[in-house]
């Protein structure tokens, strides 16, 4: 690899910690070996050789040692402890030293009588240990004899685990409905380490879940049907429970159809529903609507009449139609909705009610496919593969010659000495050496540039093509296996690793060689401030218009703004794709770039919680509102108020606004309501005037922050700030915030940052979300494609 040069991933104030921290840093080289006396000789004289020395033959062995070990190519098998045996002899006037597989030693011996057929003047030794993984292994077994007498040998053996995990405890079935069940059950043990849990439901295919995963969802059934589920444990060996755990259920019967008054239609959607309803003006002066028993709204019959093509009927007629948004409201979740017609005077004309159930979103990667990779990757490492290639990702990842497959997707590679002597992972490295892995992972990196930058940056820089892949190095057990899969997997894949019991570290592709590690004294603190991380070494501009593939500072110091330049780069990067895509008329400029990094600064600091600028953290979300929502629909109004809420692209007067570039999610708004505010709190006295006072037709009151977060109301200090939209505008903002809480997993009470940025929303671009970790930016919420 002596044509990749290094690549500037350091600011200039870090080059020069960069090159004393890269002089320390510990530089194998490989080289042919010299003669074999030649070597005994200088080892023989001076001290005993490393194991991992790869300057000294495989086996030194002074005659007066005699040392010898396992037998070449013998299967040894880990015991109920998950350890094995490793025996042999030498001379009764020598010493051992110690054995190690790999990086793990062992120096405690049992000795004892000479083995069968060997002679008085040896003993026999054993030790036992756990290896680091199953599989082929190298044993290095070292002693010496003084003075100056030693021997080290090494042998191949293949460690494998023939005891099968446990069987799976307290399977039951829960959450049983029409359509779907959830069943649960208890931790399985194993005596080397599980890979997780394998369901099936009627016999049929069979569902991976990772160690932390104990449950799982099954729907589309049919209703008033009988199910059987099992579900076995499954090892790092592959090996199943003896015996399934098996029950039984019958799913409910089909609920009656919902009970909608005649006259009475409701749409539901994700983010909210539509009841819409004939109405009669000559009896019906206004409308009060119940949502779940609690009053939701009022309103005149005018404001929202419309005609037969959604526009503001005038005069209302019993041919026109109410159309009535109720949002924001969760997902998936049933809800009661009533009406009452009211008289002039205020007496109930009529009442409409009926129930409905909102929609789902869909997850870009299916929860089962999250878990069968983060599975199977971990069995993968624990059975000594050296990469596993997720199933959405074998069409592109070219397999290494001489591979070896040990189960489908993992595979063991004939040369994977470079990333061998770095994992599992130990300090920030860049491996200037070559194996088959580190030409694979060159191979599916973009051509002629170093590490992707988010999710969005395919060759082809079109939003619907598959992502590029994006490796890591998931380590399970102590042992370590490169996944390859398509970014949004992995995205999704690292989110569940603390579940999955696995370890993670990363493994990106630059120009110049592979970024390996955690933490490494300052530098690394600098540079890449999480353990867990998706993209890996991200290059980052200093303005707008600088190419992608440098990296310099931003004008800062000590990089306490790199996740602040991760979030910069992602809103530059995904605006200039979706405008080239869509033909928008938006185009930064240097003004504007300056206006982004001032609004970063400010949101960065109200997610750090401190006074001044700050940088931001660690793991934030990040919406960014547009004239439209992710899936084109039209809020070019709502998308203005959040930015003129906001300071109208400079910093929001009064300053105190500032809390809002941070608020977190309240499920069905319960932070505000528990503290007594409604749905309509700016309807009631205590706010007003406002700016919602007046009911125009045809208009809806938005407020910012959303009635959904913890600071809809006046729950800060600062009460939400209020405009007249209009009503069609209601629904698409709803889907949008319900699919960016879905698609993104911000969870109740899960803070995360709104950056609106008031050009975008000027050019007509579309709302997107990511995720800021410390590998890189990926969109959570892409943009679709028109």
């Amino acid at each position: 690899m002596a044509d990749h040069r290094r690549t500037r991933y350091f600011s200039r104030s870090l080059r020069a910690t960069a090159l004393a921290v890269a002089l320390v840093l510990p530089v194998t080289l490989i080289s042919a070996p010299p003669a074999q006396a030649a070597v005994t000789q200088a080892v023989t004289e001076a001290q005993l050789p490393a194991c991992a020395d790869p300057s000294v033959p495989e086996d030194i062995n002074h005659a007066s040692i005699r040392l010898e070990g396992p037998t070449a190519g013998s299967e040894v098998a880990v015991d109920a402890n998950g350890k094995i045996a490793i025996s042999g002899y030498l001379h009764k006037q020598a010493t051992m030293v110690d054995v190690s597989i790999e990086k793990t030693t062992s120096s405690s011996f049992t000795f004892g009588p000479p083995p069968p057929g060997v002679t008085n003047w040896s003993a026999s030794w054993t030790t036992s240990m756990r290896p680091p993984h199953l599989g082929p292994v190298q044993v290095c077994s070292r002693a010496q004899r003084e003075p100056g007498r030693y021997a080290k040998i090494l042998r191949g053996i293949t460690v494998v685990d023939l005891i099968p995990p446990s069987n799976v405890p307290s399977l039951t079935v829960g959450t049983i409905t029409a359509t779907s069940a959830k069943v649960t059950w208890g931790a399985a043990t194993d005596n080397y380490g599980l890979a997780g849990y394998e369901v099936k439901v009627d016999g049929g295919t069979a569902h991976r879940t990772t160690v932390g995963t104990r449950s799982y969802s099954i729907t589309d059934l049919q209703p008033s049907s009988n199910h059987t589920v099992s579900v076995v444990a499954i090892d790092l060996a592959g090996n199943r429970s003896t015996t399934a755990a098996t029950t039984s259920f019958t799913t409910d019967a089909l609920p009656p159809p919902p009970d909608v008054d005649a006259g009475l239609t409701l749409d539901p959607d994700e983010g909210g529903a539509t009841a819409s309803w004939h109405p009669d003006p000559a009896k019906e002066a206004s409308y009060r609507a119940y949502l779940d028993g609690e009053i939701y709204d009022q309103f005149s019959v005018e404001q929202l009449c419309v005609d037969g093509n959604g526009n503001a009927a005038n005069p209302c007629t019993v041919d026109s139609v109410i159309t009535f948004p109720i949002e924001p409201l969760e997902e998936y979740t049933p809800y009661a909705f009533r009406v009452e017609a009211l008289r002039a005077d205020g007496t109930v004309a009529r009442e409409l009610a009926g129930d409905f159930t909102t929609m789902i979103h869909v997850d870009e990667v299916s929860p089962a496919t999250t878990q069968t990779t983060a599975s199977e990757t971990s069995q993968c490492a624990g059975a000594g593969g050296d990469f596993y290639i997720a199933a959405s990702a074998r069409s592109t990842v070219p397999v290494p010659a001489g591979s070896t497959e040990v189960f489908l997707g993992c595979y063991r590679a004939s040369n994977s000495s470079c990333l061998d002597a770095f994992l599992p992972p130990s300090g920030e490295k860049l491996l200037d050496c070559a194996d088959n892995i580190t030409d694979m992972l060159f191979a599916v990196a973009p051509s002629g540039r170093g590490p992707v930058i988010s999710s969005v940056d395919a060759p082809q820089a079109r939003l619907l093509v598959p992502s590029p892949v994006a490796p890591i190095a998931w380590c399970a057990s102590g042992a370590c296996a490169t996944l390859l899969a398509p970014i949004a997997e992995t995205v999704e894949v690292v989110a569940i690793a603390p579940a999955a019991a696995a370890g993670i570290s990363w493994i990106v592709v630059g120009a110049a060689g592979i970024g390996i590690g955690l933490v490494l004294g300052v530098l690394l603190a600098i540079l890449f401030p999480s353990t867990i991380g998706v993209n890996g070494l991200i290059e980052y501009p200093i303005e707008h218009d600088v190419d992608f593939d440098t990296f310099d500072n931003w004008g800062l110091d000590e990089g306490e703004w790199y996740n602040s330049l991760k979030v910069y780069a992602e809103v530059i990067k995904t605006t200039k794709l979706v405008a080239d895509q869509r033909d928008l008329d938006f185009a930064w400029d240097s003004s504007e770039d300056s206006r982004l990094k001032r609004i970063i600064d400010a949101a960065c600091t109200a997610q750090r919680g401190t006074q001044g600028k700050a940088g931001c953290d660690d793991n934030v979300i990040v919406y960014v509102p547009g004239a439209k929502n992710y899936r084109g629909d039209d809020m070019t109004e709502t998308g203005k108020h959040i930015v003129a809420a906001m300071g109208d692209g400079g910093f929001p007067q009064p300053p105190t606004r500032a809390v809002w570039f941070y608020p977190a999610r309240s499920v069905n708004g319960q932070a505000a309501t528990s503290r007594g505010y409604s749905r309509g709190w700016f309807n009631t006295a205590q706010f007003q005037p406002n700016a919602c006072d007046v009911r125009v037709p045809g208009q809806t009151c938005d407020e910012f922050p959303f009635w959904a977060t913890d600071q809809a109301v006046n729950l800060t200090g600062q009460v939400a700030d209020l405009k007249l939209v209009p009503t069609t505008e209601s629904l698409p903002q709803a889907r949008d915030i319900s699919s960016f809480y879905g698609k993104c997993k911000v969870t109740n009470e899960t803070k995360f940052v709104v950056l609106p940025v008031k050009p975008w929303v000027e050019a007509g671009g579309p709302s997107f979300a990511f995720k800021v970790s410390g590998g890189g930016a990926s969109l959570c919420m892409t943009p679709k494609a028109p």
